[in-house]
């Protein structure tokens, strides 16, 4: 098993793995290949087809072996937790509620 074998190497570069994968999977439970591979549904790539988008990908990447890096992307950071507030935030809190405490037993 430690010994180079240049069929399963050519294979794992080009995918056939993946393709053997989702023809056992497509056969055996539909609705997982359909969880699993739904990206490749949706862009049309098959278990016959797949050898070929690994080609051209590989076609491209030798044709400009250069990194471009993506834009970035504007991310929301949702916080489930309030923020920490400041000594001074703290303490005109406290002064409110005080104020707010104060009015209600003069109103009450």
């Amino acid at each position: 098993t430690k010994e180079f074998n240049a069929e399963v190497h050519r294979n794992h570069i080009l995918g056939q793995h993946v393709a053997t994968y989702m023809k056992s999977l497509q056969e055996e439970d539909e609705d997982a290949f359909k969880r699993q591979f739904s990206q490749y549904v949706k862009n049309g790539v098959t278990s016959e087809t797949i050898e070929d988008v690994y080609k051209k990908a590989h076609a491209a990447i030798r044709s400009d072996p250069e990194h471009k890096p993506k834009p970035e992307k504007e991310v929301k950071v949702k916080r489930w937790n309030r923020a920490k507030l400041s000594v001074q935030q703290r303490k005109d809190r406290v002064k409110q509620k005080k104020a707010a405490f104060l009015k209600k037993l003069e109103a009450g």
